[in-house]
């Protein structure tokens, strides 16, 4: 029923002709306007209305407006605590990034000490190694930099996404109070204009001067109302979070989010070389082989020619061809050595020996030695670190209205000595005691208004 009646409410925002509602261009129930339009019996009655309870109506739909724009004003605030919370969280992010290069350092480190036990790529990975010892030296720096920055920001981080709950506490209350109290005004008002012509002709003046009192007593706290939402409108600051504490960081942040792209490339580059030098360093572990022909003669086939496959490793083969041909000797059976000796030995060595070549040339062509590989610079880290005791004093100093419809003043700042927000709440039932819903054939059953 408070849900209908707020709805309901919206619609006596707009009179005829008017275009929106202050509530983003919402046509609830009772909206005016169109083409094969009515206008409602409520609209016509509060059109028709005494000056008191048409100033009421209309204060009150101001105030309705305006507290509306506060509300939408306390979600943006929400948005940005919550958005500033996930910014800070980059900084946790670039932490981990650090770690993560740290590790593809170490991986790339030990993929080229692999790859340079290869005599062809011992030049060139032993290059490789160098260039990444001073990045390790940097990244170790930049992690404990880090470390202790992000020390420092995790809790305020955390207290950002605190936060940002707080304001959205703050932002459901204020609706709350704009639907159970503001919004619940308007359609009573309006019934109150058309039910006062409805009860007895010699009771209409006492009822007319009883609502006109009472609405110019409650107008003025409608007004008061108004005045402090509207000064909050203008300046919150001071009652709720401002949303320009980011604002010298956003530079430093941004530059921030600059330096984790470029540490993701760097990530990339590294994960690309390690793997090339991987599947380089990958040929030591390979074998080749030859086979050659021996007679393998049968009973039935005295003339039977088989092959024999040798296969010999690449550790032994980068030893040289005496090596090679010791290792095959130690395979084969003195048969077939004299028949692979007869065929001759240093050809069968030879071919190992091209085929180990290629192998490596094929997986040498696919490392990019000569790719460029460098730590980006952490320099907008400095602006921040230097600013970073404001930013924790900034939101250490954060404070939150309590908006309570128990009090007074509802929780609202300045509010004007002997001003009870309440009364608004208090009067609706006054207006229309028999209920909120203005196409009741009753709702004026009974209504007096203090006459008798």
């Amino acid at each position: 029923m408070k849900t209908l009646a707020f709805i309901a409410a919206l619609g006596l925002l707009a009179t005829a002709g008017e275009a929106k509602s202050p509530f983003g261009g919402l046509k609830p129930p009772g909206y005016v306007g169109g083409k094969g339009t009515t206008t409602p019996q409520y609209i016509e009655d509060i059109e028709k209305a005494s000056p008191a309870l048409q100033k009421l109506y209309r204060d009150d739909k101001q105030l309705l407006g305006d507290q509306y724009a506060l509300y939408t004003e306390t979600v943006n605030i929400h948005d940005f605590l919550q958005t500033s919370a996930d910014r800070l969280a980059m900084l946790e992010t670039l932490d981990s990034d650090l770690q993560k290069l740290d590790t593809a350092l170490t991986a790339a480190n030990d993929a080229a000490t692999a790859a340079a036990l290869i005599p062809a790529a011992r030049e060139k990975a032993n290059k490789v190694k160098d260039t990444l010892t001073p990045i390790k030296t940097k990244v170790t720096a930049a992690r404990k930099r880090m470390d202790a920055i992000v020390a420092r920001t995790t809790p305020l981080r955390q207290k950002l996404d605190t936060a940002a709950d707080k304001m959205n506490t703050v932002s459901q209350a204020i609706y709350t109070v704009n639907e159970d109290v503001v919004a619940n005004l308007p359609i009573p008002v309006a019934i109150a204009a058309g039910c006062v012509k409805k009860i007895p002709a010699d009771k209409q003046a006492c009822a007319q001067a009883n609502l006109d009192d009472v609405a110019t007593k409650l107008d003025v706290v409608v007004n008061e109302y108004d005045r402090v939402v509207r000064l909050l409108l203008v300046d919150p600051s001071g009652w709720m979070p401002s949303m320009k504490f980011m604002d010298p960081f956003s530079a430093e942040l941004n530059g921030i989010e600059k330096i984790r792209e470029d540490l993701e490339a760097l990530l990339d580059s590294l994960r690309s070389i390690t793997g090339a030098l991987n599947g380089l360093a990958a040929v030591m572990d390979k074998e080749f082989s030859f086979s050659f022909p021996y007679p393998n003669p049968t009973w039935k086939n005295p003339v039977r020619v088989s092959h024999y496959s040798v296969s010999v490793s690449f550790k032994v083969i980068i030893q040289g061809a005496d090596a090679i041909e010791r290792e095959i000797e130690n395979i084969l059976s003195d048969f077939l050595w004299k028949i692979l000796k007869e065929l001759g030995v240093g050809k069968f060595v030879k071919g190992l020996q091209e085929d180990a070549e290629r192998a490596v040339n094929s997986a040498m062509n696919k490392v990019h030695f000569d790719i460029k590989l460098d730590m980006p610079s952490f320099d907008p880290l400095d602006g921040f670190e230097k600013d970073l005791a404001a930013l924790e004093l900034a939101i250490n100093g954060f404070k939150f209205p309590a908006i309570d419809a128990s009090l007074p003043g509802f929780g609202f700042p300045g509010v004007a000595t002997g001003i009870d927000f309440r009364e608004i709440g208090l009067k609706v039932k006054f207006f229309s005691p028999t209920g909120l819903y203005s196409d009741d054939i009753n709702v004026c059953n009974g209504v007096a208004y203090g006459c008798k």
